[in-house]
């Protein structure tokens, strides 16, 4: 089962929390900034949720020590909304915050849930960031990053060229010239990658993973694991889940040894 670790110290925000997740993640419930920091080294958290009224004051820097601590970890602020908090909210995206609850109005069950997926989506990201080789297209770069965090969101290679601001033409041509997938084949390791993520310390099945990364079915999405990664998703949980996954999709990206060459 991943693990959440909140700071949050409203009983109502806690109880919404809680009632997000119910049984698909641990939640530990810290009191403090030591408790919290405590929690973050003796497991691995995935997720952290920190009440803002509690980070931003007087600075965020407990906020930048706990990514020194635990860079993977993806944050998701809670906040109330009001102009005294514009601020604090501006500061919280330099600081790292992947996603914004805001207390009341998208804080119910299934919106949170989502919104702590998508967290955990982007937190994913600097695996995947070490398995890109240094001097690729950064165009490529870009879409490869783009595929994971917005994995949600069943991006077609249309939608990912315009986000990236080419036709779908000139995409096909940037990441075949790079040696890269193709940008259906790119999408689903993203969705893979994620699924990666969320079978980490889980028990998610596979259904449910496949209704999250918008698969038709848990069997569509059970052969598709079986056809990009050559292992069924109860081997890839048993492999490292999105460590496995993140290593199987290096294999599909060019080596910085064949990037010097093609240069060459």
């Amino acid at each position: 089962m991943s693990v959440i670790a909140s700071l949050v110290t409203t009983p109502v925000r806690l109880q919404r929390l809680n009632a997000a997740v119910r049984d698909t993640h641990q939640v530990i419930a810290c009191d403090d900034w030591s408790a919290l920091l405590t929690a973050c080294e003796r497991q691995v958290v995935h997720v952290a949720v920190l009440e803002l009224d509690l980070v931003a004051v007087p600075s965020f820097d407990q906020v930048r020590r706990l990514k020194q601590k635990a860079p993977r970890i993806a944050l998701v602020a809670y906040a109330t909304l009001g102009a005294e908090r514009i601020r604090h909210i501006f500061d919280a995206g330099r600081y790292g915050f992947e996603e914004l609850i805001v207390a009341d109005l998208d804080d119910g069950a299934s919106s949170f849930a989502r919104a702590l997926e998508r967290a955990a989506a982007r937190g994913v990201a600097g695996l995947v960031r070490g398995a890109i080789p240094p001097g690729i297209d950064p165009a490529v770069r870009d879409a490869v990053l783009i595929a994971v965090t917005r994995a949600h969101e069943r991006l077609t290679p249309a939608t990912l060229a315009e986000i990236l601001g080419t036709s779908p033409r000139q995409l096909v041509r940037i990441l075949a010239d790079a040696g890269a997938p193709s940008p259906h084949r790119l999408l689903m390791w993203g969705r893979l990658i994620v699924a990666g993520a969320l079978m980490d310390g889980s028990r998610r099945s596979a259904d449910r993973i496949a209704v999250a990364l918008g698969f038709p079915s848990g069997s569509a999405f059970r052969n598709t694991c079986r056809r990009y990664l050559g292992a069924t998703p109860t081997e890839a949980r048993a492999e490292g889940s999105a460590r496995f996954v993140v290593e199987r999709f290096r294999s599909e990206l060019p080596s910085a040894h064949k990037q010097m060459n093609a240069a060459g």
